[in-house]
């Protein structure tokens, strides 16, 4: 357990078990990348998309694939305000606009801020399976040292509830009341009172060695005391950050207590705090990865490597107790913010905390990636006074309700993106700060936020494809030489044009064979399987070397006849998404008509035999 070598992928973690597709899937996260979030459903295909380095593939026919199966089937919850702004824009972040939905904690000044993923997998004639990953990861691309729990279970129908799972399901029940925009939660209320209401019957297994699984939500409703109680003989806390009084709680609960947090965090606790634990510990710098990519993208960020887990190990007698998730040690986590802990108890001798923090000879253990941690001989002090001016701008910013809308311009084909403010007070911030928004699609068009800006502001023009309901905002140093804050809102859209996803489809795909390969992935049963569909493909379209442009028009059907008639006979519920596909690339004007050359004769034999067995 929590040894460097018994490392696990979080995509590895979302993929079905085998026979089982997924039918919707629930995470939270504090910090969002929308690019992580693209590539999560790479995980629920029925193949593994990793190159051999274990990175997920960028392809853009790979991605497009699985957004047209399950970007309805996703909901993420996060904090509002952060989700960082992509380095790049791509048109595929408009299929994720329905899928983020910004929450704020209830309670004054807290965060939310728990990392879990609900997923509700199906098959034919099979009982419905859940999973459930608590985690102290956010969905973001980071290389810190993090932790995940992943717990498997099945749907018990018309079995008694299991009390232990209550906790969970309020904490989904409880979600879309967390919403910044409520309107952004109607589309799917449905599935969280669904998976809300099925939670309570769900048998999870007990990862090996543990005898008994409790699930603690914080910061909700009901949900004040910390878990961390009761009988308590030795403690160990993992935590990235701490705040003094906490860890003088928790260094007051057992003897030859061990700490271990960031460097930058324990030097901010005084010595006589830090003394109330017998041993402290840092990640050794030569432990983290050294990759130029991980490098924080905005100065807000925290340091995407080190030390991120959080973790605490109480023993009492010959029991140990186990509580991971994400709550740091901190009186924010346990007081004001939303959290989520998994507790799991067994025996001292398979879970304690000299067993989880044992040398061993010859391979690399959690200990050996650890060092003492020298205090200072004073609390080293940080000025932050930027970054608080910050933050305050960025508190009055999110006081203010926003919906955006799309009208019409004098040019038939351009619009205008009408971004709305309502709340108290003017659009005014410190003289020290400038304050700029834009649409993520149209960085050239920011515009500076101020007093005259009277609870609206237009960009135009743009096209059908620029529409986007993610906004960025940007706080800056009045003189503009220090980017202080960067993030995007997901704010209501009204207005869309009804033919924006066909628009959007168009431009993704260029010709008729990028359609066919679209196709091709959307059918393929393994990789192996879409390497050969697409290289059939390449054989017909390139002549002694050189592209066919004839066959590039019109690339031909049989590599999809024998690709549709396997999925009518293997998988035939997956053409229900081929269909949606048809449907909007029918509604393309007959010049940019994206359908390969007679395929309406071989789909629409094919899909009407789909009907008639799946009616």
């Amino acid at each position: 357990m929590l040894q460097p070598n018994d490392r696990r992928h979080l995509f590895e973690s979302l993929r079905p078990p085998e026979g089982y597709a997924l039918d919707y899937a629930i995470g939270t996260t504090f910090t969002l990348e929308l690019l992580a979030l693209l590539t999560a459903p790479l995980a629920f295909t029925t193949f593994d998309w990793a190159d051999e380095d274990g990175h997920l593939t960028r392809s853009p026919q790979a991605l497009l694939a699985t957004m047209q199966q399950y970007a309805d089937r996703i909901t993420i919850f996060c904090q509002t305000g952060k989700i960082a702004i992509p380095k790049n824009h791509s048109l595929l972040y408009s299929y994720l606009e329905g899928s983020v939905v910004e929450v704020n904690a209830s309670r004054p000044g807290g965060i939310f801020h728990p990392k879990v993923w609900v997923l509700r997998f199906t098959a034919p004639n099979q009982p419905i399976l859940y999973r459930c990953l608590c985690l102290s990861r956010n969905l973001t691309f980071d290389r810190s040292w993090d932790t995940m729990l992943v717990l498997d279970g099945q749907l018990i129908k018309n079995s008694k509830e299991v009390a232990t799972n209550r906790p969970l399901s309020d904490f989904v029940a409880s979600l879309p009341r967390l919403a910044r925009n409520p309107s952004l939660v109607e589309r799917v209320q449905t599935q969280v009172d669904l998976i809300a209401t099925e939670l309570q019957r769900v048998q999870f297994e007990l990862p090996a060695g543990f005898e008994q699984l409790l699930f603690h939500p914080l910061g909700l409703q009901g949900n004040s005391k910390s878990p961390i109680a009761g009988q308590i003989d030795r403690l160990l806390v993992v935590s990235p950050f701490v705040s003094e009084k906490r860890l003088q709680q928790l260094g007051q609960q057992g003897k030859r207590n061990i700490l271990i947090a960031r460097p930058e965090a324990l030097e901010q606790i005084p010595p006589t705090t830090l003394g109330t634990f017998a041993q402290c510990y840092q990640i050794s710098p030569a432990a983290n990865p050294e990759d130029a990519d991980a490098a924080p993208s905005t100065p807000t960020q925290a340091p995407l490597v080190g030390l991120h887990a959080k973790l605490y190990v109480a023993e009492a007698g010959q029991t140990a107790r186990i509580w991971t998730g994400s709550a740091n040690a901190t009186d924010a986590a346990f007081e004001r913010n939303v959290e989520f802990l998994v507790e799991l108890v067994g025996s001292k001798q398979q879970f304690g905390i000299d067993t989880l923090l044992a040398l061993h000879d010859h391979e690399v253990s959690f200990r050996s990636l650890l060092e003492p941690f020298i205090p200072p001989s004073e609390p080293i002090l940080i000025d932050d006074s930027l970054q608080d001016l910050a933050q305050l701008a960025e508190s009055k910013l999110l006081k203010f309700f926003m919906t955006a809308h799309v009208l019409p311009t004098e040019a038939s084909d351009l619009y205008c993106l009408q971004l709305r403010f309502e709340g108290n007070g003017p659009l005014d911030f410190t003289p020290d700060l400038a304050v700029r928004c834009y649409p993520m699609t149209r960085h050239d068009l920011a515009t500076t936020l101020n007093a005259q800006t009277e609870g609206m502001i237009e960009f135009k023009p743009l096209t059908c494809q620029a529409l986007t309901s993610f906004f960025a905002f940007e706080i800056w140093t009045s003189d503009g030489v220090q980017k202080l804050s960067a993030f995007l809102l997901n704010v209501p859209l009204e207005g869309v044009p009804a033919n924006r996803r066909q628009q959007i489809l168009c431009s993704l795909l260029q010709d008729k064979n990028q359609v066919l390969k679209l196709l091709l992935f959307l059918l393929a049963e393994s990789k192996a399987d879409a390497r050969e569909l697409l290289e059939a493909i390449v054989s017909t379209t390139v002549v002694d070397g050189a592209i066919n442009h004839a066959s590039r028009s019109s690339p031909p059907p049989f590599p999809l006849l024998e690709a549709l008639v396997r999925t009518l006979d293997r998988n035939p519920m997956k053409l229900d998404h081929i269909a949606r596909l048809v449907d909007d690339l029918r509604q393309l004007p007959p010049e940019t008509q994206l359908l390969p050359d007679d395929f309406e004769s071989i789909w629409q034999p094919i899909y009407t035999a789909q009907q008639r067995l799946n009616p």
